[in-house]
């Protein structure tokens, strides 16, 4: 395995590397390791990448069946070390737009990660459970002589998400938000406003309900 990920970043038999040395491991999550055991990152010959300005630093992990893309406008993707994303998450950009994920963040199934008129920047060791959504901009609705999906994108800014915090399931986050850091957001939530450092916030849409330094039993994530 340790051979086989050194050469994985050979041109044109790369993927074929890769390959071989994810034969050994079980499904899913049983490949992870191969983002450990050298300073080369496990890019999954059955992710779909298709974003020129792609920087992805070492020791990270990209599953199967991850998509990363930019529009016709282009944009970038940059992923510090050990970043890990999980199979049938999307990070998609455009109009220049930036994604960029800090050092050992984890992304679990099936995300949506959009870099749309506004950058998604989200820090370091942040736990994003499966079916979480960030979405940078929004259609205008207010033109009644013309379909929605024809009207002006706009956006509110940028999405932020500081170190250290944790989505629960099916998080959505919307433009212009900043999740402070230690954050707690949970399962369902649709966050509109900003979260400050170490709030805790649930519901739709999202409202704090405590700080992490006040001790309660309660389990929102």
């Amino acid at each position: 395995m340790w051979l086989n990920m050194q050469l994985s970043h050979l041109p044109h038999l790369g993927r074929l590397f890769t390959w071989l040395a994810s034969l050994p491991l079980g499904p899913y999550r049983g490949k992870w390791p191969l983002a450990r055991i050298t300073s080369k990152s496990y890019i999954s010959p059955r992710a779909q990448i298709g974003c020129p300005d792609l920087h992805v630093s070492p020791r990270c992990f990209i599953d199967d069946f991850v998509t990363i893309a930019s529009g016709t406008e282009g944009g970038s993707v940059i992923l510090d070390e050990e970043v890990y994303i999980y199979r049938g998450t999307i990070v998609e950009v455009n109009r220049g737009a930036k994604v960029t994920i800090g050092k050992d963040t984890h992304i679990q199934a099936n995300c949506i990660l959009n870099g749309l008129l506004g950058d998604l920047r989200i820090g370091r060791n942040v736990m994003i459970a499966p079916h979480c959504g960030f979405f940078s901009y929004q259609h205008k609705v207010d033109d009644l002589s013309q379909p929605m999906c024809k009207q002006e994108l706009i956006s509110k800014g940028d999405i932020v998400i500081e170190d250290d915090v944790w989505l629960g399931m099916g998080v959505k986050v919307m433009d212009g938000v900043r999740i402070g850091r230690g954050a707690v957001v949970g399962a369902g939530a649709v966050v509109t406003q900003d979260i400050p450092p170490y709030g805790v916030a649930v519901g739709v849409p999202a409202r704090i309900i405590r700080k992490r330094d006040v001790e309660k039993p309660q389990d929102v994530a």
